[in-house]
């Protein structure tokens, strides 16, 4: 998984981008959605504490796949590092894992644009979700990493080896 942060005016674009297993099997409503090892996503540098708290304004997932039917995807985020389930496993969160969380974004089916329109491994798409103002605060007293597991919330028949990369859009 790669990670990296690109500055803009009055704010900061922290992205995160995974590669999904080669395979085309079909998730399931409430499966986790990640790479072949059981390792969430990390957004590096994500948060500074000390302005106090990080707002994510904005998200945007993309796909390196144009598939028929589109993902409803919610992004769970932690301010701390967890073993999210394996690829389309159902993600079943203990206790102590969810009192980590900052928060979910919903990557929702409708809101999917088409960027190259060929189908499946030819074409691409991408999600945008504005006006979020999620504050989220690092778990420790410097700049700090999030970390991320994507859950699917319908049945979704992917591409094998599909790419997503994920852009927050943050203010500190």
């Amino acid at each position: 998984m790669g990670s990296s942060v690109f500055t803009y005016h009055r704010g900061r674009v922290v992205e995160a981008a995974f590669t999904r297993p080669a395979d085309t099997t079909t998730y399931a409503a409430g499966d986790v959605m990640g790479t072949a090892a059981t390792t969430p996503i990390t957004f590096a540098g994500a948060t500074l504490t000390g302005n106090g708290f990080t707002i994510i304004q904005k998200a945007i997932l993309y796909s390196s796949a144009n598939v028929a039917t589109k993902a409803d995807i919610d992004l769970f985020l932690f301010h701390t590092t967890l073993t999210p389930a394996a690829d389309n496993a159902a993600f079943a969160p203990g206790d102590s894992t969810l009192l980590t969380a900052v928060g979910v974004i919903n990557f929702p089916t409708g809101g999917w644009t088409v960027g190259a329109a060929a189908s499946g491994a030819g074409g691409n798409a991408m999600c945008v979700v504005k006006d979020i103002q999620l504050p989220i605060v690092s778990a420790s007293a410097s700049k700090g990493d999030m970390f991320g597991v994507m859950v699917v919330r319908n049945a979704y028949a992917p591409i094998s080896g599909e790419v997503f990369t994920v852009r927050l859009g943050v203010v500190d």
